[in-house]
């Protein structure tokens, strides 16, 4: 069982480090653009319902709901893990990536405290926010908190994921 898990997980960390090097070669801009992030998550779903579907092939779906979920969400972590692996090696490789990205969070306040926030606390914050990111972009630098958060709350994104995988296989048969 584990099998399955492991190697449709390390079949798909691969295909997805592969999507993000040749977004990434194409240019730096499409490699930070969310839907082309987002987009990624077709081949986690099509690895997480490979392993889920040769499960149930070889057990049946007449189990418990937990033991078929269990196959999908083992495939999304690892690669998951895989991705931010990458994401990780490459933020630290290629230190442009950490500006656009702190520049891009800055225009974002700034079009916040622009567009008047309404609360003076708020905008205050906003302001500290903005000092806070031109400090990091006088030496950029990528963090392993964060991209440990991110890849922590992704997981329960992939919990939920392999739930309606499961019950799609639970309710095919």
């Amino acid at each position: 069982m584990q099998s399955i898990a492991l190697r449709n997980g390390l079949l798909g960390g691969v295909f997805v480090i592969f999507y993000f090097a040749v977004v990434y070669a194409i240019s730096k801009d499409a490699f930070l653009n969310p839907w082309l992030q987002w987009a990624s998550m077709l081949l986690y779903l099509v690895f997480m319902y490979r392993s889920a579907r040769e499960d149930c092939t070889l057990k049946g779906t007449d189990r418990d709901f937990r033991d078929i979920l269990r196959m999908p969400f083992i495939v999304f972590i690892v690669i998951n893990l895989f991705y931010w692996l990458f994401y990780y090696g490459l933020h630290l490789a290629d230190l442009e990536l950490v500006r656009m990205e702190l520049l891009a969070e800055k225009q974002m306040y700034v079009s916040q405290l622009e567009a008047g926030p309404g609360d003076p606390q708020q905008a205050n914050q906003i302001r500290e926010r903005i000092q806070e990111v031109d400090k990091a972009l006088l030496d950029p630098a990528q963090p392993l908190g964060p991209v440990l958060t991110r890849m922590a709350m992704g997981a329960i994104g992939g919990f939920v994921l392999s739930a309606g995988i499961a019950a799609i296989m639970r309710n095919s048969e």
